[in-house]
């Protein structure tokens, strides 16, 4: 019996004292509040936010208003740990014990709480493979001649449309060797690295951990003439590292949603992100395939309110394409997401790499929206080599610097023009499906669609 009373008495202490992640909704903000940020822009947004939805005709609303701090506070003082909190979707990500959280449950300004955690096993993503060759193609493109001509984008280049003026924000698993190599030299002697924040980590230092942001940079950034020019080589990057190498769980979503809000927050106009979740490690709630409607992941639901602001958002689909498991081949959010842009791989071949992941989403939406080249890729590592890769990881960039170039043409066009263009100039656009949806980008079909449109 005595033995009985301490199992029982160490289970209940457990569950008491045992800190767990939720997220915790709140009620509507204040009308007042919300009248004042309102009327006051500047003090919730940058000028250049501010030129940015002006121009595009996008309003404020109460998602732009930030989460009074002495609610924060209140939680906070319950014990709980605050983990992030995002004012888009009006929510306190906590780290709580049971009492902790359901003293926060009693707080008046909270709507809900909904746990991230239980007790199964996660995996995953699988990390990114490498060739060994490249071709000796050398054109004004060298390298990059492969992928920068299958999409057309040189066609804007020789318009002068090359990204300058243009704002791309990449979220990342970090950019070592971005600060060092010469693969980079032009873009920081031009101070084209406008600013930078590893939000892991809550400080500046993005330039350590994971290469993979290096690799995706590279396509877009580098610009070395005859030898690799990438697709937005004059365009002004944000490096924001949201990936935590060392675990995959909830908070790293919550590292991503408070990227996007600082991205919105300062005027950006593309985003790219070569991330996604579904999975999660041991105890967290992983998502299903059921989940990928654009609504449920919170990650999901911020890509969707940041196309809505006026970010084009541009998305990697995954590379589960090859899983045997056919309830685990399809997109990961936010590739699910509305009003963004998500984009397959295929090779220089035209063909459809096969770990390119399936859609459609779970509500029946075309997933991925267009392709790119994501199989052999030619890019830079964190050392500085000149390698090939595979990952729709890459063939995002590649997208993400081309409607860079896109928007530098198209100043005034909204997201959903720009988004139906590119379907309209795919090669698959009449009979699109759950592997390459509207088929591969064509840049000089989707400008000529939209000078139609707006000329």
């Amino acid at each position: 019996m005595r033995k009985l009373y301490i199992l029982l008495f160490i289970f209940l202490y457990a569950n008491t004292y045992a800190q767990s992640h939720y997220a915790v909704e709140l009620i509507d903000k204040e009308a007042d509040r919300v009248t004042h940020f309102v009327n006051n822009p500047s003090e919730m947004l940058t000028q250049r936010a501010i030129d940015r939805r002006q121009r595009l005709g996008k309003p404020y609303n109460a998602t732009d208003v930030p989460i009074d701090k002495n609610l924060i506070q209140q939680c906070k003082n319950t014990g709980a740990t605050i983990l992030s909190h995002s004012k888009w979707l009006n929510t306190i990500f906590v780290d709580a014990t049971t009492d902790q959280i359901t003293e926060i449950k009693n707080l008046s300004f909270v709507k809900k709480t909904k746990p991230l955690e239980k007790m199964n096993s996660g995996k995953k993503i699988p990390d990114t493979e490498f060739a060994k060759t490249f071709s000796k193609r050398m054109t004004q493109y060298g390298q990059s001649d492969v992928f920068i001509k299958q999409i057309k984008v040189d066609f804007l280049h020789n318009k002068n449309y090359d990204g300058n003026g243009i704002q791309i924000a990449v979220l990342d698993a970090g950019f070592p060797g971005v600060n060092t190599i010469d693969t980079f030299k032009e873009l920081r002697d031009r101070n084209g690295i406008l600013g930078t924040y590893n939000f892991v980590t809550d400080n500046e230092n993005v330039y350590r951990d994971n290469g993979h942001g290096t690799m995706v940079l590279s396509t877009m950034a580098v610009n070395k003439p005859n030898t690799y020019i990438g697709t937005a080589p004059k365009a002004d990057y944000w490096l924001f590292t949201t990936e935590d190498n060392a675990a995959e769980t909830p908070r790293e979503e919550f590292f991503w949603i408070e990227a996007i809000e600082f991205a919105d927050s300062v005027g950006v106009d593309v985003l790219n992100s070569s991330l996604g979740y579904q999975d999660f490690d041991d105890d967290f709630i992983s998502y299903t395939y059921n989940d990928m409607d654009g609504e449920t992941s919170f990650i999901s639901r911020a890509a969707s309110i940041g196309g809505q602001k006026g970010i084009l958002v541009v998305i990697s689909a995954g590379n589960e394409g090859d899983m045997s498991d056919e309830t685990k081949h399809f997109i990961w959010s936010p590739a699910d997401a509305k009003s963004i842009i998500t984009v397959g791989a295929v090779n220089s071949s035209n063909t459809v790499a096969g770990f390119s992941s399936y859609g459609p989403t779970a509500d029946g939406r075309i997933k991925p929206d267009v392709c790119s080249m994501g199989e052999g890729v030619p890019l830079y590592d964190k050392n500085g080599n000149l390698s090939h890769s595979n990952g729709t990881s890459f063939s995002s960039p590649i997208t993400a610097g081309s409607v860079a170039c896109l928007r530098q043409a198209f100043p005034t066009a909204s997201v959903s023009a720009i988004i139906d263009a590119l379907h309209q100039s795919a090669d698959n656009y009449d009979t699109p499906d759950d592997r390459t949806g509207y088929g591969i980008a064509n840049f000089e079909e989707a400008y000529n669609i939209l000078k139609n449109q707006l000329s």
